[in-house]
């Protein structure tokens, strides 16, 4: 047993779905935090290179070197450990200016001096605890000769490293209202779509319960053939149970003439030997007929389609050799279209009953045309024979006709026919044919 997916399709939607969920706002997310990450950097890294600039701008050449005015345009520079430093380096390393914020500051030289940029470039770094933008020039007014000087500006990074801690907390309480309330509704979304399959559920186990015969109600498109061919399968069912109990009723009727007919030979002193075996054998043959009638019909089948084209040939070739001294010519006219929706058994039986019959009543010919109409399949049987009269024809067709009624050649294949007929649903109609004979008109819904 797999458990590891949940053990209803609503669980599956639903698992699917927060996966699905939890690995968009994940992506979101990220993306979200690296744009606003990058958008702090890019500011930070601005506004050092404009302090930069303040620091090259308000340098000058004095006595003691290298001199800034004691106010900067920048107050945080001149602010005691404002977290805002400025330095000057020369090309060694050592150091010749500092700002006020930063004289008490023990800042490892490393930070100042590696990766120095050439002369007229600048380079921003992002370290564990600073932010720094160095900027190279060569000063041209020192001991009379050009000197590279660095200025440098460090910014402690632990405000920024603050603020992007709050938006991750703001953004994340926000995904998680934002994703809770769509939970909800995704529980809400999931709850009515599946609620047509529920509901089948529900319908099924009534009839599974005997309340109902079949399914009702109004089902989604997606539904529909589904409860369409469980309502066929339903109906052949019954069908197919109503026809068991018919069946046992005509057999037990049946069987109550010929053994009467016995039982009252053998009652009597000098009992009747061949009229008990007539009976007996009448008896048999009532007893197959009903069985063939019970058995011989299978339940509607989905999605199973027979050629008619193919299965009629094989029968008229058959039926040629069984004739072959009444030299019948079998006329087929049967379209490639014309296909059967249910067994190849079924099929045959009931063709092979009724050209049988043609080809007894026949004097030469037998036709045979078929094509799938307006939704249904027609196959017509015709013979060029004496043909049915009028009065007879209801009577040949009628439902219910036992066995023990019927006269020698009235044909026990055409009930067994219209059983099968009957519980796909289909029609048999007997007309005159143009041949002269009679027509046997089948029509199945398609």
């Amino acid at each position: 047993m797999n458990l590891s997916l949940p053990n209803t399709l609503f669980g599956r939607l639903l698992l699917g779905s927060l996966l699905l969920l939890g690995l968009f706002f994940g992506v979101l997310g990220y993306i979200i935090d690296q744009i606003f990450y990058d958008n702090i950097v890019s500011t930070k890294q601005e506004q050092l290179r404009l302090q930069n600039y303040i620091l090259l701008s308000s340098a000058q050449f004095g006595e003691g070197g290298i001199e800034l005015p004691d106010e900067l345009r920048e107050g945080r520079f001149d602010t005691y450990e404002s977290g805002l430093y400025g330095y000057i380096t020369d090309e060694k390393g050592k150091i010749l200016w500092t700002s006020y914020s930063a004289h008490s500051l023990n800042i490892d030289n490393a930070l100042l001096n590696a990766q120095k940029p050439e002369p007229g470039k600048t380079e921003f770094q992002i370290g564990p605890h600073y932010y720094s933008y160095h900027y190279s020039v060569l000063w041209e007014f020192i001991e009379d000769k050009p000197q590279l000087l660095t200025f440098t500006v460090l910014e402690d990074n632990m405000p920024i490293k603050k603020k992007i801690a709050a938006f991750q907390q703001q953004l994340q309480l926000w995904f998680a209202i934002i994703g809770f309330t769509l939970i909800f509704i995704l529980l809400l979304v999931l709850r009515w779509g599946t609620h047509p399959l529920r509901q089948l559920a529900v319908k099924l186990k009534q009839v599974e319960n005997g309340e109902k015969s079949r399914l009702e109600g109004e089902y989604p498109r997606e539904l529909m053939g589904i409860t369409n061919n469980l309502n066929e399968l339903l109906a052949a069912e019954q069908r197919q149970r109503k026809r068991y109990h018919a069946t046992l009723s005509d057999l037990a009727h049946s069987l109550k003439t010929p053994l009467a007919v016995i039982q009252a030979e053998l009652e009597s002193n000098n009992y009747d030997l061949p009229l008990i075996t007539e009976q007996i054998q009448h008896m048999d043959e009532i007893i197959k007929h009903q069985l063939q009638r019970a058995v011989v019909t299978t339940p509607y089948k989905l999605g199973e389609t027979v050629n008619v084209k193919e299965g009629t040939e094989r029968l008229t070739s058959a039926l040629a050799k069984v004739y072959a001294s009444k030299n019948i010519s079998f006329m087929l006219n049967i379209s490639d279209n014309a296909q059967f929706k249910g067994d190849q058994r079924d099929l045959i039986e009931i063709l092979g009953n009724l050209l049988d019959n043609a080809c007894k009543a026949c004097v030469n010919t037998v036709k045979i045309d078929s094509n799938n109409n307006n939704n249904e399949l027609v196959i017509n049987i015709h013979d060029d024979g004496e043909g049915i009269p009028i009065h007879l024809r209801k009577q040949l067709i009628k439902r219910g006709l036992r066995a023990d009624n019927r006269d020698s050649g009235q044909g026990i294949g055409l009930d067994v026919a219209w059983d099968i007929m009957e519980s796909y649903q289909g029609h048999l109609v007997i007309e005159d044919s143009p041949l002269g004979g009679a027509l046997f008109q089948i029509k199945f819904p398609d």
